[in-house]
């Protein structure tokens, strides 16, 4: 077997000719010099090299900085889903070097012809200081929205897309990062009204710049030429663009340049995700929708918005939810296409509305339409988790990250998922790599040390949760995930005394009433676990209807009033869409 042409290293598929990986999950580029020492490790497998011999086999004739085989080494792990704590696949001998653990075997026939490409469109620069802010971002956003119609091309999300603003790459170091085989450049010149927009198209393969074009339109005009732009990509790469449906499609409207900018900058807005920033997009967006009633987009946003802020626990949760169904009707009546619109639809019929059916059926409709929408993919995901249809929620989530490979709260999402599947070695691996994207994100943090206590790694759960020391004055998520692992490592007294703090510091200022019922039941006191979730379920908690999935509440499936909140939701005729198959 001659390595060059391809080999097998477990589930994955090795194509150094091509410079990437292929698993279950999708395709990853690789940058030359990570693959040069897989191939050396692969000539030896499964006998070690020491850090001297793959230096002299890969740069024969440099010096090399210490730094340059960990990064290489780190990449190759990444790219075959490995861990370095218990590898299955590529293994580090402390002060020695690595080895694979198994000789690479034949690759599997058709693995190169299965791949889905996938595309990114990278942050649209800015080229006028003192010019809008929110054009560049803007009309990324709109771009990517519109390309995630393609048929046949994945579409990686706006959160990973955005992730290259702050640290510029090459096209080569942003294909390795997504596995993208073509990247879209562009920049927005302003001046007033006016805008000068170059686009351009290029294969991260060769490096060869596919098509550009340059166009000089007003501001207000930026919603054709994002049909315009995916048109010509489209044509460009070879694949289908969904056309647009309902009376929305017939024309896209001309906004007058104010309100095209209150849209871009809602649409900026609503990706922070914080219940401020959340309040202010929705007032942008009445604002659109009042001076453009026909304008689809930005009903279907007023919706998202509104959903996000009672998903994230804003006051008065019945009135927000009902505005969002209200508003993302009226988008749908204008645009019945609209993934936006469909998609938040969706979240609130699975979170609050009980309606796991509607969800399905919403989801299905939206990624009929837009095959790229990530929040529709995780929607499929929680439908077929509640339905304990664990490997299509597996598939669906997998899908997701593949198009928001570096969205920290996508991986961390995985790793919820792995722990409601009871998968906590899968867990802990995804909160890891979430901390790889976001070192310091804390949600991550705190859920990465209960996983650990349930796999049985008492240690580095106490490790974790001793880095992230309680805040000042009280902190409630702490307590709560404190409470947690101390309840899976065994130590239900230290359990006990977590939770006591957290209703201390309830009786002082609010706190989330699941936090609380969760505690409760770590600390074993499952009446006042009770008490709480009836409290969760009075205020609208969106965590609800996973109750009966998660560990925390394994202690209550015999209680009787814990069963009537937790309240299993009919499974009816309605099938969430079926999960894509694994990528090859």
């Amino acid at each position: 077997m001659t390595l060059e042409a391809g080999f097998r290293i477990g589930a994955c598929d090795v194509l150094p000719l091509e410079g990437r990986i292929v698993t279950a999950a999708g395709s990853l580029r690789i940058e030359p010099k990570a693959m040069a020492v897989l191939l050396e490790l692969a000539r030896h497998a499964p006998a070690p090299r020491t850090r001297h011999q793959i230096e002299q086999a890969v740069w024969p004739r440099c010096v090399v900085s210490d730094d340059a085989l960990t990064r290489c080494i780190g990449q190759i792990r990444r790219a075959l889903g490995d861990d370095a704590q218990s590898p299955r696949h590529l293994e580090t001998l402390p002060r020695r070097g690595y080895r694979l653990r198994s000789a690479p075997g034949e690759r599997s026939a058709g693995a190169a012809r299965a791949e889905v490409e996938s595309l990114i469109v990278l942050p649209i620069r800015q080229l006028t200081p003192s010019a809008d802010d929110c054009l560049g971002d803007g009309l990324t956003e709109l771009l990517i929205l519109r390309l995630c119609a393609l048929r046949g091309l994945r579409v990686v999300s706006r959160t990973t897309a955005m992730s290259f603003k702050a640290r510029p790459a090459s096209i080569a170091e942003i294909a390795a990062a997504t596995g993208v085989q073509w990247v879209v450049e562009g920049s927005v010149l302003q001046s007033g009204d006016r805008l000068q927009v170059v686009a351009q198209l290029i294969d991260a393969r060769t490096d060869a710049h596919v098509w550009a074009a340059d166009y000089r339109l007003d501001v207000g005009e930026l919603l054709p030429l994002q049909n315009e732009i995916a048109s010509r990509l489209a044509a460009a790469i070879g694949v289908e663009l969904r056309a647009e449906s309902g009376a929305g499609a017939k024309a896209q409207p001309t906004l007058a340049p104010q309100v095209m900018r209150d849209y871009l900058r809602g649409r900026q807005l609503i990706a922070l995700r914080t219940l401020a920033s959340l309040a202010e997009a929705a007032r942008l967006f009445e604002g659109v929708a009042a001076a453009a009633a026909g304008f689809a987009p930005a009903w279907a946003s007023l919706a998202e918005c509104e959903m996000l802020l009672a998903h994230y626990g804003a006051p008065d949760v019945p009135r927000l939810v009902a505005r969002s169904q209200r508003h993302a009707e009226r988008a749908l009546a204008i645009e019945p296409a609209s993934a936006i619109a469909l998609s938040a639809r969706a979240a609130l019929r699975f979170f609050f509305l009980g309606d796991p059916d509607g969800a399905a059926a919403d989801t299905q409709l939206a990624l009929a339409h837009s095959p790229s929408h990530a929040l529709a993919m995780v929607t499929a995901a929680n439908v077929c988790a509640q339905r304990r249809d664990f490997a299509q929620a597996t598939q669906w989530m997998e899908a997701a990250l593949l198009v928001d490979p570096l969205d920290v709260g996508m991986n961390m999402n995985f790793g919820d998922h792995m722990i409601l599947q009871r998968r906590y070695g899968d867990a802990v691996r995804a909160f890891e790599r979430a901390l790889e994207i976001a070192p310091g994100h804390r949600p991550s943090l705190l859920r990465a040390s209960w996983a650990h206590a349930l796999a049985g790694a008492r240690e580095q759960a106490q490790a974790l949760l001793a880095r992230i020391a309680p805040a000042e004055g009280g902190d409630a998520a702490w307590l709560e995930y404190a409470a947690l692992a101390a309840a899976a490592a065994g130590d239900r007294q230290l359990a006990a005394q977590h939770f006591e703090a957290l209703e201390r510091l309830a009786a002082e200022r609010p706190v989330a009433p699941w936090a609380l019922a969760r505690a409760a039941a770590a600390a074993g006191r499952l009446e006042a676990a009770i008490v709480w979730i009836e409290a969760a379920a009075r205020a609208h908690s969106s965590s609800l209807p996973f109750a009966l999935l998660t560990p925390a509440f394994d202690a209550l499936h015999g209680e009787a009033r814990f069963l009537a909140v937790a309240g299993r939701s009919p499974v009816r005729a309605t099938a969430p869409p079926a999960a894509p198959a694994p990528a090859s």
